[in-house]
């Protein structure tokens, strides 16, 4: 029941006009009574009236209250269809996203299963080289030693195959199959069938050996055998299918080509670095015997002129004989030096292993943390690198290291079998740049001569710097 502000105030008066009476009629009887005794109760009803006030006030605030629940009580019932019919709204909503999700949950496992046989097929055409874009090749343990081995063995295998093919082993055909009623109508059917299962797998794996590559080499293997499947799938119906015998030299022909074509460019590599090679020897020799040719002169001249500064001693006055013996003794360092060029020049002449391995950078080219390892036999190492520098780099190379060796082919040998797996380039070995740390090299080097070498770690890269200030400059302009 709705209990109105005018009804509690209503009562609240009522209350307050009995009490008020009541007092009334206590003074009235007290008159009577001592006047002492009658201050003390009129005194002890004031304060019951206080604490009925006080209480009264208290009831007031918490039928107010009540009150209030009261009207938000009425206001949530009156709520109450409102929201029920909400919350329904609210599950058929949920439900038919929850069949939504199912739906994408479902068309998602398809994609991704058809995503999968993408890769699959695209992986074979457009390599993944992740191993190879870090460095790192797994060279494979080659069945024979010479890429012409590899080659009668490939011609060996297709050998196999053809008398496969003709002996008709190639393909399992049934004896008998309810085609029609005339049996060599049947037979015809069944030969022209594994001829076209046989064309279309030869040509599919003939391109797919064309393509192998490090990088695709196993799935190359998993198409072939995925090729044979799919072949025999659309020939179920004639229960035509592969013999095991024939799809296993097709996996052994792609192992052969694959390692042929790795041999193969090894080969051609290693004919290329060591022709390198040899152009750098001969290089080298006409250096030395240009050297040789030199010291030789320049000893013959010396001679000459000393021979000439000591007759001229034999007849000079007192006065010209501190003049001529600073000549001559000048003349005697020089010819002493050009004797030293000569042996220096003959002794490397004769020893044509003896030269520098060098390891040098270059920021501006080629990023940070790239060396080149290379070889040189000439007398003055550092022309080779200003060769290097030349107009086919925009910038010159930093030397870090520039190691004399008695055998400094079996040096750079060593240090580039070690750093192998970091090279630049896996294929063209004359691209001796390997991505690396420095400190690296040095400990490997360090190890290998059992010498402490001298190594300049902080690469200058001066000209690359100063463009990079001077392409600052032009932008801020």
């Amino acid at each position: 029941m709705e209990l109105t502000t005018s009804t509690i105030i209503f009562i609240a008066l009522s209350i307050v006009f009995f009490i008020f009476i009541i007092y009334l009629f206590i003074q009235l009887k007290l008159k009577k009574r001592d006047g002492k005794t009658l201050n003390q109760e009129l005194s002890n009803l004031s304060n019951n009236i206080k604490e009925k006030s006080t209480t009264l006030s208290e009831i007031t605030y918490k039928l107010e209250n009540l009150n209030k629940e009261l009207h938000h009580l009425i206001d949530l019932e009156k709520n109450e269809k409102t929201l029920k019919e909400n919350v329904e709204d609210s599950m058929k909503k949920l439900e038919t996203l929850s069949k939504e999700i199912e739906l994408l949950e479902t068309s998602k496992s398809e994609l991704s299963d058809n995503l999968i046989s993408i890769k699959d097929d695209v992986s074979i055409f457009q390599p993944v080289l992740d191993l190879i874009n870090v460095g790192f090749v797994d060279e494979p343990e080659y069945l024979f030693e010479t890429s012409e081995r590899f080659k009668e063995e490939i011609k060996i295998i297709r050998e196999n195959q053809k008398a496969l093919i003709i002996d008709k082993n190639a393909i399992n055909i049934p004896e008998t199959i309810a085609l029609t009623s005339n049996n060599t109508y049947t037979n015809r059917i069944l030969s022209a069938q594994s001829q076209l299962m046989l064309k279309a797998f030869n040509v599919e794996c003939d391109n797919l050996m064309a393509k192998v590559r490090t990088s695709n080499y196993a799935k190359i293997l998993e198409r072939i055998d995925k090729l044979a499947a799919t072949i025999e799938k659309l020939s179920i119906s004639l229960k035509c299918g592969f013999k095991k015998e024939y799809v296993e030299l097709k996996f052994k022909e792609c192992e052969l080509q694959y390692q042929y074509k790795l041999k193969d460019a090894r080969e051609k590599e290693e004919q290329a670095i060591i022709k390198e090679q040899m152009r750098e020897e001969q290089k080298a020799i006409r250096e030395f015997e240009r050297a040789l040719a030199k010291a030789q002169k320049e000893e013959k001249m010396y001679k000459d002129a000393l021979e000439e500064a000591r007759k001229e001693l034999e007849i000079s006055s007192e006065k010209d004989r501190e003049k001529l013996n600073e000549k001559i003794a000048l003349l005697e360092k020089k010819l002493q030096e050009a004797e030293e060029n000569e042996k220096r020049a003959k002794s490397m002449a004769e020893q044509t292993k003896r030269g520098h391995v060098y390891i040098i950078s270059n920021i501006g080219s080629f990023g940070e943390d790239i060396y080149k390892i290379g070889l040189t036999r000439r007398l003055e190492p550092l022309e080779r690198v200003k060769e290097l520098g030349g107009a086919s780099v925009p910038f010159s190379f930093d030397v870090h290291a520039m190691i004399y060796s008695e055998d400094a082919p079996a040096l750079e040998t060593k240090l580039h079998r070690e750093f192998s797996r970091f090279r630049i380039n896996q294929v063209k070995l004359r691209k001796e740049f390997f991505r690396v740390n420095l400190l690296d090299i040095k400990e490997k080097a360090t190890e290998i001569t059992g010498n402490e070498l001298d190594f300049k770690v902080t690469a200058l890269a001066e000209d690359y710097y100063e463009s990079l200030k001077l392409q600052s400059q032009y932008s801020l302009t």
